[in-house]
This record gives structure tokens, C-alpha cells and sequence, in this order.
């Protein structure tokens, strides 16, 4: 029988850890006078350190991990409030001590006894001496009792008195000496001569290493544990030790907060992580609860089986947690496949919604970045507007109506209003946003109006391209004459599905403003109820060159939404953002009792960034701009000298006219035409066709590599059906053009030049 002593805390250590606790106040006091250079210094020094870990042991913030590897963590944790308590009279009487010298330990410690004559320091006197009463009276038990064994043992009957008293000695001895007659006896246990050395032992487990005999390995189960200690089997785990012969035992005793279910680690545990589960294979770290939400945050962990986390449905793991959507928040951590972060909450601080701070959130950082509301996490959410070697970042914007698309076009409006840009707005619907109207520097209004900013923006877009090549800028950089532009457009689906006779220019026109666009200091900004292609105009090069070129802000929408975006809002279903809060009602109604009306979720969804995650988000609540707005600094393009003449430019389609003839010549004209050849001349070729929709949408600056979709470069080349699909295959195989799908882009799209070489 192996009886080594473990690292345990008998009685007399707990008790001389609470007298410690109870003289530490006034032995300080009476010392700190004493102390003189350097060793005051050390002793605000030792101070600070042992209060801080004091104070967070007594808010409880000291993780699990961490207080079960420090000695004695049964004491630390169970007396943390009389630990504090000392920690603050202690640290008054060092403070006067040190400070007022001997005076001042006088005043502290006596001041009491003249009360009446001097009020304000005997009160002080007398609080403090009603802290340190206080402590020896909550530690009364721990100085009067014997720590009893924990565990109860039967002796066999006929021990010799001595050896019984050697047994009971130490609840390490107990628990030693049951592993050795049920377990490791070498005529009849249950694991013949796999002795046990206990190693730490607390008043919320112990812990221990098996070691086998020789040649053979540890085949203790928990199971025989369990019926050893009368400790249910599923708070017993055993791992693998530095060799087969070995391995290590862990006995809660009292249930762990990974099998408890009220927690997030034991929900996690029991209904996520399974076998079968929304996340099965993965576990929790760093557990912590979480203030902003009163509920708990943790890492999700890939199991070693796993090679990264799966992606899980955001409701079905809600599901799994026994709460729902809105009180669940998961979002992977970016650039690491095999972490991610899950807040389980007891309320979403996001209901009360989040008032507008004040311009001052509005002003842009230096990596190009606003804010536009706070995330569940307490974070801020932020999109990026510019970047600085990139250029302009774009902006999707999608939710069904009443979801708040129209507050948060406001916002970003503001935004630029107040750093600067210019804006040029287009909003098919009319004037439904009359203080974006007003910050604008151009606005089209209406069906026709809208068409108007379009042309205007993709007039500018034509002279920036000129006068970059003249001035050779291969990057953008902005100047009081020369700003950033957003192009708002609003309702897009209208412009570029619903109005017959504009819906292919007006294509045309975005199309070439997403693919160019970023390098010329235009940020185009797309909100439309949904990303679907078939919402946009079938342009799925449009929608991936703005959401792939910037940020993209999913309030409620359609279901499904999430599968149209490459990266970032997997396992979002923006159609599960309920249109209100929950609101908890009766299950039989009484018309006694008024029912509460329900809160609207305005602004709610999830915000996906450059190189981020989507996570929960609601916009700041602005009812109105207009006290913000400034008349006498609405900004325009001034280094266009066309600016004067955008309302001529905007009445007139990039098309031309496509509805007129050819003249005959054998009419009159013809005269005047004789020996002229009037045969018709060979035009492009299928392949001239195709590179010139190509080279229409190239980025200008040659920054970037831009991909357009299959069926935008047929609508812009006139190739269509086994035509385009043969002459893409022969300037492939040329290598004049690539897939996107060959360096991991989206299927059916293609770009310029042959495909990039990895190693690039």
C-alpha cells in the first residue's frame, strides 16, 4: 500500500490561515510606522500585488485552471470575502502607517477613544476596528472545529488500534488506504498492484498518479472508482500518464461545472459537444463570466480529431443551449480555423438599443474605419470606408423593409458628412431619406432621378480613370479639391430589375463602378432587401465585388442569404432575426392583465468587415441628422470640371440611341455616297469581344485582380451559349484569361491575364 502524504490542507492549516487573516490588519499597523525608503516602496509593492489577486479571487474573476494549480485553493476560494475584508483593513493601516507615521497608527487604531473631541478620525477608528472584528467572527467555526475526515472508511475488523489511528490520520491517508484494500490488494482488488499516490486534495476534488506494476499498464476505470469513493463516475476522469504504466486521477467531490447544465461549460458539454451535436468534438476554454450580458463567454476549442471547427447554425445552436437566437452569440475568431468565441447570455444588451453618441464616434481612424453601432460583445461595430493602400472599401447594405436599412444609410451618410467625402444619392423611391438628401452633394429622386446619379457617378468614374493614367497615380489620394465620393444607391433591385428601360444601363454603370471604382476614390455604396442575384439584376460580379471589396451589413432578411457570401456569415440565417424582442405572455389570456407591446429589433444583424466574422450588432438610434448637418460644408467632387454640367450629363443614357437606323443608301443619299464601299465591314472577332468586357472591368491602377461572372461578361460582349463557352476555353488555354474558381474565388468567373503562379 502506497500512503505517501499528499499536498493537503488539514485543519491546522485552515486555521492558521484564518488567524493570519484576522492578525494581518493590526500587525501591519503596528509595523508600517517603522518602514523607511526602500521598504516602503516594497511594501506598497507586496501590497498591490497580494490585494489585486485578493480582490479578483473575491469577485470571483480568477479562472478555474488557474485557482486549482495554486496551493490551498479550497481555503482561497472558500474565505475570499473575509481574505478582502483583511485585505482593506490592511491596507488602511499601511497606508497611515507609512504615510502619518506613528500619529497616524495612533489616530487609526485610538481614535475611537476620543470620538467626541475629534469625530471625523474616531469614526474612521471605529469602522476599521468593526472590519477587523468582523473577521474572527465570521472565522469562528474554522477556529473551534477539527477538520473530519471527508471520506468515510471501514476498518477490517481485529486492526490493531495503532494502525487504525495511522489510517485516520489525514484525509490523504483515508483516501490511500481505501485504494489499496478495494483496488490495488494484491490478493483481491479489483486492480491487483496498481497503487495510487495521492497528489493534492481540496474541499472540491482530489487528484492522484496510478502507477502499474512493471511491464503492465493502468486499467483502473471510473467506474471502479466510482463504486470505491460512492463518487458518481462522470465527476472521476482519468488521462494517460509519461508512460502506459501511469496515468492520472482526478475525483471531484461535488459535481464540475462542465456536467452542470445551468452552465455553459455543462450545456456545452452535455448537448453541443456530443457525439452527434451541433459542435460534437470541440470543448470550452477560458470560461469567464460575462458583465456586459450577465451571463458567460468562453472559447470554443477544435478537438484533436477536429482539424478546424465545424461552422454551426446559429439557431440550431441556440437550440442545443436551451435558449434562443437572441440571447446566443457565436462568431468564429478570424484567421484561426480551429477557435472561436460563444456568449451565452441572461439578457441581450442590445434591446435597450444603442442611442447615438455624438459625432465625434463618426470620425474616421487611420486604418479608414467608422463606427455604426455596438456589437453584443460590447465592442464597437465598425465598417471601413477607405483603406489606405487599397483605396475606397464599398458597402452592402441588406434588409427587408422596417428592418433599418434607412437609419443606418443616415449614419454612414453622416459619416461622410462629417469627414469630408462627398455624396452622390440615388433613391428610386423618392424622397425617402430627406437627411441624406440634404448632406448630398447630388441627388436623383425617383426612377428617372436615380438613373441620373448613376450617370453622374460613372461620369466621374470615366474621369478618373483619364486623369489617373495622365497624372500616372497609382494609388488614390484624397485632397480638399480632389475627396472621396459614395455613390448611395438605394432599393437597388429597382433600377436594376424593375425599370425595363433602364435596368441595363444602369447595370452597365455598377458593374463598372464595383470592378474600378475602389482605386479612384469612389466608395459605392449598394442597399437592397436582399443579395440575391436575381434582386441586383443577375449580377452575381456586382454583388462580389462590393461585398468582397468592402463590408457588408446583414440586417433581417430573407433566409439563405448567408450562402450568396464566399466568407464570414456562415451559419447565419438573417430571416431568424425575429422583427421584435420576446415578449413574454400568458398562456391563457385574461383580460385583467394588460399585455406589453412588443419592441422593435430596428437595426439588429450582423456586420462582416475586411477580414473578419460576422457578429451581433445593433445601429445607433438616430431619429434625425439634421442637427448634425452643416449646409455650408456639403463637399463635391471639385476636381472635375464636368461638376457644372451633371445635370445635362445625368439626363442623358451611356447608351446612346440604341433605337435608330441605319441610313439606306439607295435613297437620296446615295449619290453623295458612290464609290464609297458600303459593304459591310468584319467586325471583332468573339475573342476581341470577350477581352474587351474583360478590360472594361480591370482595375485602371493595375492594383488587383478583378473577376467578373460569366454571365456579365455574355450581356456586355453579345457571346452567348456554346460560343462563349468554347472561346473562354481557347483564351484559357492561351492564357490570356483564368478562372476564378483555379485561385479560389467564385465559380463562373473570370479575369485577365493567365492564372497567378502560388508561389507569387
Amino acid at each position: 500500500m502506497n500512503q505517501t502524504t499528499a499536498v493537503a490542507r488539514p485543519a491546522r492549516t485552515e486555521r492558521a490561515v484564518a488567524w493570519a487573516t484576522i492578525t494581518a490588519p493590526v500587525a501591519v499597523g503596528v509595523t508600517a510606522p517603522f518602514l523607511e525608503g526602500s521598504a516602503t516602496v516594497l511594501g506598497g509593492i507586496a501590497y498591490g500585488a497580494v490585494g489585486g489577486f485578493l480582490a479578483a479571487n473575491y469577485m470571483n474573476r480568477l479562472p478555474d485552471n488557474l485557482l486549482h494549480q495554486l496551493p490551498a485553493a479550497d481555503i482561497i476560494r472558500a474565505h475570499r470575502t473575509t481574505l478582502f475584508g483583511s485585505t482593506l483593513t490592511t491596507g488602511m493601516a499601511l497606508l497611515m502607517g507609512t504615510v502619518q507615521g506613528p500619529a497616524g497608527t495612533d489616530a487609526l487604531m485610538a481614535g475611537f477613544l476620543d470620538l467626541a473631541g475629534n469625530p471625523i478620525p474616531g469614526i474612521v477608528s471605529l469602522g476599521w476596528w468593526a472590519g477587523v472584528a468582523l473577521l474572527p467572527i465570521k472565522l469562528r467555526k474554522i477556529l473551534a472545529r477539527q477538520r473530519k475526515p471527508k471520506i468515510p472508511i471501514s476498518v477490517p475488523p481485529g486492526t490493531p488500534a495503532a494502525a487504525v489511528a495511522a489510517v485516520l490520520d489525514t484525509p490523504a491517508k483515508q483516501i490511500a488506504y481505501r485504494w489499496a484494500q478495494i483496488i490495488a490488494n494484491p490478493e483481491n482488488g479489483t486492480h491487483k498492484n496498481q497503487h495510487l499516490q495521492v497528489r493534492t486534495i481540496s474541499g472540491l476534488r482530489w487528484t492522484g498518479t496510478i502507477t502499474a506494476p512493471t511491464g503492465q499498464s493502468v486499467t483502473v476505470t471510473p467506474d471502479t472508482v466510482s463504486s470505491a469513493y460512492q463518487v458518481p463516475a462522470d465527476w472521476i476522469t482519468l488521462r494517460p500518464g509519461a508512460h502506459a504504466g501511469e496515468a492520472t486521477i482526478t475525483v471531484n467531490l461535488q459535481a464540475p461545472a462542465e456536467l452542470d447544465t445551468s452552465t455553459l461549460a455543462g450545456a456545452w458539454r452535455k448537448w453541443v459537444a456530443r457525439t452527434g451535436g451541433v459542435m460534437a468534438g470541440t470543448h470550452l476554454e477560458d470560461v469567464q463570466t460575462d458583465p456586459n450580458t450577465g451571463g458567460e463567454v468562453a472559447y470554443v476549442i477544435a478537438g484533436e480529431d477536429l482539424n478546424q471547427l465545424p461552422t454551426p447554425n446559429r439557431t440550431e445552436l441556440a437550440g442545443a443551449l436551451r435558449t434562443n437566437s437572441l440571447l446566443c452569440s457565436y462568431n468564429p475568431v478570424p484567421g484561426d480555423p480551429r477557435k472561436g468565441e460563444i456568449r451565452l447570455m441572461n439578457h441581450n444588451p442590445l434591446q435597450d438599443g444603442v442611442p447615438f453618441p455624438g459625432t465625434d464616434v463618426l470620425k474616421i481612424s487611420e486604418g479608414g474605419y467608422i463606427q455604426i453601432g455596438r456589437h453584443v460583445s460590447g465592442f464597437p461595430a465598425r465598417i471601413q470606408a477607405t483603406d489606405p493602400h487599397l483605396g475606397a472599401r464599398h458597402l452592402f447594405i441588406a434588409g427587408v423593409t422596417g428592418s433599418g436599412k434607412g437609419g443606418l444609410v443616415q449614419i454612414v451618410a453622416l459619416a461622410d458628412h462629417v469627414n469630408g467625402y462627398a455624396i452622390i444619392y440615388g433613391d428610386p423611391k423618392g424622397s425617402s431619406n430627406p437627411d441624406v438628401e440634404t448632406m448630398a452633394a447630388y441627388s436623383g429622386l425617383g426612377e428617372d432621378g436615380v438613373m441620373g446619379a448613376l450617370r453622374v457617378a460613372y461620369a466621374l468614374l470615366q474621369w478618373r480613370i483619364k486623369e489617373s493614367a495622365r497624372l500616372g497615380m497609382k494609388n488614390f489620394q484624397a485632397t480638399p479639391d480632389r475627396p472621396w465620393v459614395r455613390l448611395i444607391l438605394d432599393e437597388a433591385h429597382v433600377p436594376l430589375s424593375e425599370l425595363v428601360d433602364h435596368k441595363k444601363e444602369a447595370g452597365i454603370i455598377l458593374e463598372a463602378l464595383a470592378a474600378k471604382a475602389r482605386s479612384l476614390g469612389i466608395i459605392v455604396t449598394v442597399v437592397n432587401q436582399a443579395v440575391n442575384a436575381d434582386k441586383i439584376g443577375g449580377s452575381t460580379a456586382l454583388r462580389m465585388n462590393v461585398i468582397q471589396g468592402g463590408s457588408l451589413v446583414m440586417l433581417r432578411s430573407d433566409s439563405g442569404q448567408q450562402h450568396l457570401v464566399t466568407t464570414g456569415f456562415e451559419g447565419v440565417d438573417p430571416g431568424q432575426i425575429p422583427a421584435s424582442w420576446d415578449v413574454d405572455r400568458p398562456l391563457v389570456y385574461d383580460e385583467t392583465v394588460t399585455l406589453k407591446d412588443p419592441k422593435s429589433t430596428f437595426g439588429l444583424g450582423y456586420t462582416l468587415g475586411p477580414g473578419g466574422a460576422a457578429e451581433m450588432m445593433r445601429t445607433f438610434i438616430l431619429e434625425s441628422a439634421a442637427p448634425y448637418i452643416d449646409t455650408e460644408a456639403i463637399v463635391h467632387p471639385a476636381d472635375w470640371p464636368d461638376w457644372d454640367n451633371r445635370d445635362e450629363i445625368a439626363a442623358t443614357s451611356i447608351l446612346g440611341d440604341e433605337d435608330g437606323t441605319d441610313s439606306d443608301p439607295s435613297d437620296g443619299a446615295g449619290s453623295l455616297l458612290a464609290g464609297i464601299d458600303l459593304g459591310p465591314k468584319k467586325g471583332p472577332t468573339a475573342e476581341e469581344k470577350i477581352l474587351d468586357a474583360l478590360q472594361s472591368f480591370a482595375d485602371p491602377a493595375g492594383l488587383e485582380t478583378i473577376y467578373t461572372s460569366r454571365e456579365t461578361i455574355s450581356r456586355v460582349s453579345g457571346v452567348s451559349g456554346s460560343t462563349l463557352d468554347n472561346t473562354l476555353g481557347n483564351l484559357r488555354r492561351k492564357d490570356l484569361i483564368h478562372r476564378g474558381a483555379d485561385c479560389g474565388r467564385e465559380r463562373g468567373t473570370y479575369a485577365l491575364g493567365r492564372l497567378p503562379d502560388p508561389g507569387e
